[in-house]
């Protein structure tokens, strides 16, 4: 008895000291939830590439259904593409029909079985069968799964309600690592005035949800130019990687962007570009229009946090 209460006095004392050392939850590394199985969704990380940078991409593929998916090469190009990047942020997705983010997904992992992807959490309750998936070589970024949301708060006034997912480049000790949040948004070309009004309430919505992120990358189709996207942004120090290069097929407009708070994201490298399909594809205009209508824009990033060391 004497030795049981002497347990149970020393037990009483170092708890409240251990519970002093815990990790933050979140990263690997932090206090975990107890799970009795692994999630079979969530694949284990293989080796990670040994590299100084990493490429995001976005491109709006609107409308990728599956009579789109099943034209000859279009799901092989949009692939192709895919597996240029470690991030790629795809907008426009069918996601009630689960069968066309399979088949996307199938076929980039033909090509590199290391892609995985996260999107929006529950599709059934989409304004618009149409959404954001974001795929990612889990070689290069590691995703915060409690992260993926959709930024509800704005949600009924977003004809695309904007989707958003924490990351952490990898490759490097996870202390020094860049760490990010990216967030999908697509502006409605009848809603522009309205939506890109509330780009700076998305970004606050993201920066300030109480994780101590300010690296917020913004990614989309905005329906406008660069100039018009700084002015929305309504910070002095915005960031829009492409300075009006088009970004459709036609030519005509420039409305896919990447942008950020560039006093924050300092990480970026700034190297940006625009991909030409017809001609890393040899396609003609039209069929470069079965594939999408508009063109994939990309943002180089170091992997360190603060930049290279």
């Amino acid at each position: 008895m004497v030795l049981l209460l002497g347990g149970i006095a020393a037990a009483w004392l170092v708890i409240p000291r251990l519970q002093q050392f815990r990790l933050p939850t979140g990263w690997p590394g932090g206090q975990k939830k107890q799970e009795a199985t692994p999630d079979p969704m969530v694949p284990e990380l293989p080796p990670a590439k040994v590299q100084k940078t990493f490429r995001l991409a976005v491109w709006d593929v609107t409308p990728l259904d599956m009579v789109k998916a099943s034209e000859s090469g279009v799901l092989r190009a949009i692939a192709g593409v895919v597996r240029q990047f470690d991030i790629t942020v795809l907008q426009g997705v069918d996601l009630r029909e689960r069968a066309v983010l399979a088949a996307v997904m199938d076929t980039v992992r033909e090509g590199d079985q290391y892609f995985s992807y996260v999107t929006v959490p529950e599709p059934l309750r989409l304004g618009l069968p149409r959404g954001s998936v974001i795929i990612f070589d889990l070689r290069a970024v590691e995703v915060d799964r409690s992260t993926v949301r959709m930024i509800e708060s704005l949600g009924p006034r977003f004809r695309h309600v904007p989707l958003t997912a924490a990351f952490r480049a990898r490759g490097v000790p996870p202390e020094q690592a860049f760490t990010f949040s990216v967030v999908s948004v697509h502006v409605d070309p009848f809603a522009v005035e309205e939506e890109m009004s509330l780009l700076d309430d998305v970004f606050r919505a993201v920066r300030d949800d109480g994780r101590g992120e300010d690296d917020v990358l913004l990614a989309g189709f905005f329906a406008c130019g660069d100039r018009e996207l700084k002015v929305a942004l309504r910070n002095p120090d915005g960031v829009c990687v492409n300075p009006g290069f088009p970004t459709n097929i036609a030519g005509t407009e420039s409305s896919t962007n990447i942008a950020f708070d560039g006093r924050a994201t300092i990480e970026y490298t700034g190297r940006f570009g625009v991909i030409d399909l017809m001609r890393q594809y040899r396609l003609t205009a039209a069929q470069a229009q079965q594939v999408s209508q508009h063109l994939p824009v990309w943002a180089e990033f170091s992997v360190y946090e603060g930049g290279a060391p």
